[in-house]
């Protein structure tokens, strides 16, 4: 019990076991069961971790009578457990310090749905405001922000733009980190002032280096140059993608069977007309980064005034919070938390946030410092850390692996996946391309406890490149092998892919399909009419919403004889919301159509409709003085329903929801959109400073910028692939993966097919339930005293 242990698990290889044995040896040891914090990521996977405590307990009390009077003692304080959520702990230390935080009434945690109506209130009332200098200085700043571009709509780009930046500017709330030169390179840099005159001379200065055409078409685009690479081509593309004019003291490149050859001042005349290009668009984004913080910080002042003040709170907020707090009521924390807690255990550490650890560090620190009289358990998976995109840093992980502080061990024997499985996984994430590839990759051998699965592996190959060209070899592959007793998954990357092949499938005749995962309500075109209604109330000059409405079902059946104009519709609906409310103004407009949905509308539609009288009444019940009708279209637009399959159905989902389960047979359909090497377009973030996405062209050749944009590019292809491992670990007993056709960018599609795997196993499909390894993985018979974990 007395060392920290830092173990790292490949999928299926007993964590939660490992876990729940080294909660019991801690009981064992003396530690009371409130006196252990163990910590995960959802409310299912800590309820997996208390269930799998307790019946290893209870397994073991059934032979040892001091074990049952320790499960006696769990149930006893089960009240006082501190098994839970990562999120709900950090939100118990802010609810102990609501003064000091500058909380006031009730905390609450707002879902995402309630944080945009928050935010879409608070944006309207900066809207309105009436002093003209703060309405000019806003205004200004939404047009740096938004690089001065004429916006079609201002109010719906308003809102896009407040939820794209507030949580980054949240994070980075200093104002030296935005726009700023001397923060990003340490002092001011003369290229990132380059503008329109600026370009002109450059492209004046290399006019008359070459007579070719080619040559007089790249200079015209210097002189023109306005920020945007868009699709490149000639000289222009030769020169940004070849590297070579930034290599040596001359340049020689051929294009068009042409050879271009330049002398070393001419070479440096080029190179500083490249450069000019990139300060251009360095000093467009050092000012749209200047409007970013303007803009939110404003924004910011009020939503903290108005909003976190008031304890309405999201999950980023909490561990913010928690590190915001003065260092005497930190300390003051720290010390009364120490006292009460004598061991920890992190499961999914992969996944941790800067943040949340920020706000845990120290406290881990006492334990790792506490010389044997606390315990730290932390169990994680590299592979698995797919949650980059909600600010999870898998470097954390890695930094306390390789600190000196932890014995190490790594578990490799899967428990869930047979041989088939596990050899395919194996050549493509271990032996395979992979790591030739991506140098950063690192995955152990694998082995199968299970050999007595059989199974098999198979690799198809997509019709083509789109979306529907998938839906033929799914239904193949279901057909062939799906049957009851046999759990089925089929493993998407995204909601849309995910939806389109349950509807195909099921027109195909395949019935037993079901989308399991979130679906807009506005998925129907249907409800549009309604939400024409409520515009129309409120601007009775929308055109747009007019014509529309004029075009549906519910226009000829509330206007058999023609619709009056849009100002007699604007009243009516107007008096008809004030006087019903929103919630019986949709009843009473449903009136109008059959009652049969069998008739007026399909099943489905009648469901979403439901729906949407659902979000309605809560709607209603968060209206503020400044919320409006025409509010609700957006409202409705953010709502996501969650379906849910019911049992020995096929189960089509996203790959991020099969975190944590298994099935016997998996059919993964790799429709990849972009390559693995795919630029995502976010923020440059580096140390203390923020940089709106130059481009990689611009990253690659502007000093300063290529570790920032690599770190980018590098967490963008880890987490792709280990959404890939994740997928490709939940088979039990077998897999078909269907590739994406090859092309010019490289894809997961292609190191799967170099993996060589064909066909692997010669088995069929071998229904399983879901168990638990019966033995602990270390040796032993329900602690952690068997095989001792290496040290290093």
């Amino acid at each position: 019990m007395k060392d920290c242990l830092l173990i790292e698990a490949s999928a299926g290889t007993g964590k939660t076991q490992a876990l729940g044995m080294r909660l019991i040896e801690l009981l064992r040891a003396g530690v009371k069961p409130q006196e252990i914090v163990a910590l995960t990521f959802s409310r299912a996977a800590a309820g997996e971790i208390f269930e799998r405590f307790v019946t290893l307990l209870a397994g073991s009390a059934e032979r040892n009578p001091g074990d049952a009077a320790l499960l006696r003692q769990v149930i006893a304080t089960q009240h006082l457990s501190q098994i839970g959520t990562l999120d709900s702990f950090l939100m118990r230390i802010v609810r102990s310090f609501p003064l000091e935080l500058g909380l006031m009434g009730e905390l609450e945690l707002m879902d995402a749905n309630r944080e945009r109506a928050e935010r879409s209130s608070l944006s309207f009332s900066i809207l309105r405001r009436t002093d003209a200098r703060t309405k000019r200085a806003f205004v200004d700043a939404f047009s740096l922000a938004m690089n001065r571009e004429d916006v079609r709509s201002f109010t719906e780009s308003y809102r896009t733009f407040i939820a794209s930046w507030h949580e980054l500017v949240a994070q980075m709330p200093q104002a030296s980190a935005w726009g700023e030169a001397e923060t990003v390179w340490g002092r001011d840099m003369l290229f990132a002032h380059a503008a329109e005159r600026e370009l002109q001379a450059a492209a004046d200065a290399i006019a008359d280096l070459c007579a070719a055409p080619a040559w007089a078409d790249f200079v015209d685009w210097v002189r023109s140059f306005r920020g945007r690479f868009g699709t490149l081509k000639g000289v222009a593309k030769k020169l940004f993608d070849g590297g070579a004019a930034f290599e040596g003291d001359t340049l020689s490149f051929s294009y068009n069977r042409k050879t271009y050859a330049f002398g070393r001042d001419a070479t440096l005349r080029i190179r500083d007309a490249l450069m000019c290009v990139c300060g251009y668009v360095v000093r467009m984004k050092l000012e749209y980064a200047r409007g970013v913080y303007r803009m939110i910080s404003v924004f910011e002042k009020e939503y903290a005034a108005k909003v976190r003040s008031k304890g309405r709170l999201v999950f980023a907020d909490v561990p913010r919070l928690i590190a915001s707090l003065p260092e005497p009521a930190r300390l003051a924390l720290e010390y009364r938390m120490d006292s009460r807690i004598r061991a920890w255990a992190l499961d999914e550490f992969q996944d941790t946030s800067r943040e949340q650890w920020k706000a845990l560090a120290n406290l881990i620190d006492e334990a790792k410092q506490s010389q044997g009289e606390k315990s730290l358990f932390i169990v994680g998976d590299r592979k698995q850390a797919i949650y980059g995109w909600r600010n999870g840093d898998v470097g954390i992980f890695m930094r306390e692996r390789d600190s000196g502080a932890y014995v190490l061990d790594e578990l490799s024997k899967t428990y869930r996946s047979g041989p088939a499985v596990i050899e395919a996984v194996n050549r493509v994430f271990v032996r395979g391309r992979i790591k030739a590839e991506f140098p950063g990759w690192e995955a152990p051998e694998h082995e199968s406890a299970k050999p007595e699965l059989g199974g098999f592996v198979r690799v198809m190959e997509a019709f083509g490149r789109r979306k529907e060209d998938f839906v033929e070899p799914v239904f193949a592959a279901l057909k062939a092998h799906a049957r009851p007793g046999v759990s089925t998954a089929v493993l998407v990357r995204n909601n849309s892919f995910g939806e389109l092949l349950a509807d195909r499938l099921k027109a195909l005749g395949l019935e037993n399909v079901a989308w399991e995962g979130e679906s807009a309500i506005l998925d129907t075109p249907a409800l549009s009419a309604f939400l024409d209604l409520m515009q129309l109330a409120d601007h009775p000059g929308d055109e747009l919403a007019y014509r529309h409405f004029r075009l549906t079902e519910l226009c000829r059946a509330m206007y058999p004889q023609g619709a009056p104009d849009a100002a007699d519709v604007s009243r009516e609906m107007a008096a008809a919301f004030t006087a019903r409310g929103i919630v019986r103004t949709l009843r009473h407009l449903r009136g109008f159509l059959d009652e049969n949905p069998e008739i007026a509308w399909s099943v489905f539609t009648e469901d979403r409709f439901t729906d949407m009288l659902r979000a309605a009444a809560e709607f209603e019940l968060s209206m503020s003085a400044g919320t409006r009708l025409a509010d609700f279209a957006a409202f409705l637009g953010g709502k996501r329903k969650r379906s849910v399959a019911e049992p020995g159905k096929i189960k089509i989902m996203t790959i991020h929801r099969s975190k944590g389960l298994g099935f016997d047979y998996v059919v993964l359909p790799l429709y990849e959109y972009e390559g693995l090497e795919a630029d995502s377009g976010a923020p440059l973030v580096g140390d203390g400073w923020v940089l709106p996405d130059p481009g990689a062209r611009v990253a690659k050749i502007v000093g300063g910028l290529e570790e920032a944009y690599g770190l980018r590019k590098q967490r963008v292809e880890q987490e792709t692939l280990c959404t890939y491992y994740v997928a490709m670990t939940r088979a039990k007993s077998a897999m078909t993966v269907i590739l994406h056709p090859q092309g010019q960018s490289l894809r997961f599609s292609d190191i799967v097919r170099s993996a060589d795997i064909g066909e692997l196993g010669g088995g069929e499909v071998v229904g399983t339930r879901t168990e638990a390894p019966a033995a602990n993985p270390y040796g032993g018979n329900a602690g952690m005293e068997g095989r001792p974990p290496r040290r290093e």
